[in-house]
């Protein structure tokens, strides 16, 4: 009896679908690596560089430096840049006051915020008035000069002892920081960037107990905020 003949096996796939299916895993993984890196995980970003430095040859043992390490690295330069501003800004108000004999009447501080250079009142105004005096003039003309190229926000804080009602301080101390900002604005400062608040007689730096100490009390300041700071919402910024 003859043997049945072994019908032919049907044909395979196409060879081209091989590499039509190879192009396709290779475009889903190019748009999954898209798709991460639109919604900027930070994870999933470091995750995706670590994928493609695997599968290149090209990228073989190649050195990535995780986000976190960038971010912090970057700040870093932020703050190194902001110290030498505020050594530099610090430095010539000093000498500005010293050139104008005005060390007793002017003194620059350092705050969590920046700066603060401390004016006190009677080189500003009269006794009572938020009207600024002549000689004020030179006085914020040299502290505009040096900060109006810098990137400090400005805040102008005016301040008063305790004598007289406390409605009348924290007008008068308004007022005062009103006036200086209004100079500022004059001189072509960004209004963006000033600030103004007024504290009457609540933020003494002495006890309002001595003629002496209620003079240092009577100021306005004039803070210099760093971006950082201001952006943060911790200021008045």
């Amino acid at each position: 009896m003859a043997k049945k003949k072994c019908p032919d096996c049907p044909a395979g796939a196409p060879k081209w679908m091989t590499t039509f299916s190879d192009m396709t895993t290779l475009l889903l993984t190019f748009f999954v690596l898209l798709l991460s890196m639109a919604n900027f995980d930070k994870v999933k970003m470091e995750q995706s560089f670590g994928i493609l430095a695997g599968s290149s040859g090209i990228m073989q043992n190649p050195s990535v430096t995780p986000l976190s390490q960038m971010n912090i690295v970057s700040k870093r330069s932020i703050k190194d840049t902001v110290a030498k501003t505020e050594e530099q800004v610090e430095s010539q108000i000093k000498s500005m006051m010293q050139a104008q004999n005005m060390d007793n009447m002017v003194s620059v501080v350092k705050t969590d915020k920046g700066l603060s250079v401390r004016i006190l009142d009677s080189a500003l105004f009269k006794p009572g008035s938020a009207e600024l005096l002549p000689q004020a003039g030179p006085i914020l003309d040299k502290i505009i000069n040096i900060v109006k190229d810098s990137s400090y926000y400005i805040n102008i804080e005016g301040h008063t002892d305790d004598t007289g009602s406390p409605d009348f301080n924290w007008k008068l101390s308004t007022e005062r920081s009103l006036s200086v900002i209004n100079y500022f604005v004059k001189a072509d400062f960004n209004p963006v960037r000033l600030s103004a608040s007024g504290y009457g007689q609540y933020h003494p730096i002495l006890p309002n107990i001595t003629d002496q100490n209620r003079s240092m009390n009577r100021r306005v300041e004039i803070n210099m905020v760093t971006p950082e700071f201001a952006e943060s919402g911790k200021s008045s910024f």
